[in-house]
């Protein structure tokens, strides 16, 4: 997969059959593709390529970009961020992580000695 056809998926709001219009037009030679008009970068970058299976464009796609790419360019920011998995846990009991923490280091949960009282 080319960056030209990660721009093209970009362009296309994420409809890889749209794409794969493009793609098969600007290869045999056609400025347009469903009566729209192909970007001029688009013809440029598929200039040569030789041409693939709308099928093998799907998987292709599938395998390269991330859920939340994906989500992201066909439903704006608030889905990408929905299909982030950076920094998750998986669903715990309330407070479950904490518990372990003072289960398995005594240390970090003891109060430190007292001091004698300066009055004797």
């Amino acid at each position: 997969m080319s960056p030209t056809d990660i721009a093209a998926f970009t362009d296309f709001g994420g409809n890889v059959a749209a794409v794969h219009r493009a793609r098969t037009a600007a290869i045999a030679g056609r400025t347009t593709a469903a009566g729209a008009p192909i970007d001029a970068d688009l013809l440029q970058g598929w200039a040569g390529a030789p041409p693939v299976a709308l099928r093998s464009l799907y998987r292709a796609f599938t395998e390269e970009l991330t859920p939340a790419f994906v989500a992201g360019v066909s439903g704006g920011e608030r889905a990408r961020r929905a299909k982030l998995v950076y920094l998750q846990r998986p669903a715990t009991f309330r407070n479950q992580c904490g518990r372990a923490i003072t289960r398995t280091c005594p240390s970090w949960c003891c109060r430190p000695a007292a001091r004698p009282s300066p009055r004797g």
